[in-house]
């Protein structure tokens, strides 16, 4: 199971805003989860960074936008794999570590 998801997540054009969070059901799985939203996160973060000083108000308006939808993934996402699934009980994962590496780089 934690393959057929790490190969879901990992198919090209696949977009993590799209991932069943009812289909987790193990604290790796939840961590690869976890860590395709962190990386559209992530991406976001850094075009905020590239806008400049005073971006358009339209710019900031639809980077938002499109931002709150991985946000709200994520949250769907924690909500779902706490406890037994939280993923820093995943032993033998290596989605743990780089979720956790991305969470101190976007700030969360």
């Amino acid at each position: 199971m934690v393959f057929a998801i790490g190969s879901m997540l990992g198919s090209c054009g696949s977009d993590p805003a799209d991932i069943e969070v009812k289909s987790l059901d193990t604290p790796c799985a939840c961590a690869e989860a976890s860590v395709a939203v962190l990386k559209e996160m992530a991406d976001f973060k850094q075009q905020f960074a590239n806008l400049g000083e005073e971006p358009s108000a339209d710019k900031m308006q639809e980077l938002q936008a499109d931002a709150k939808v991985y946000e709200d993934k994520l949250a769907e996402i924690q909500k779902k794999c706490a406890g037994d699934l939280d993923p820093t009980k995943a032993e033998d994962c290596p989605a743990t570590e780089e979720m956790m590496t991305l969470v101190k780089e976007i700030g969360l």
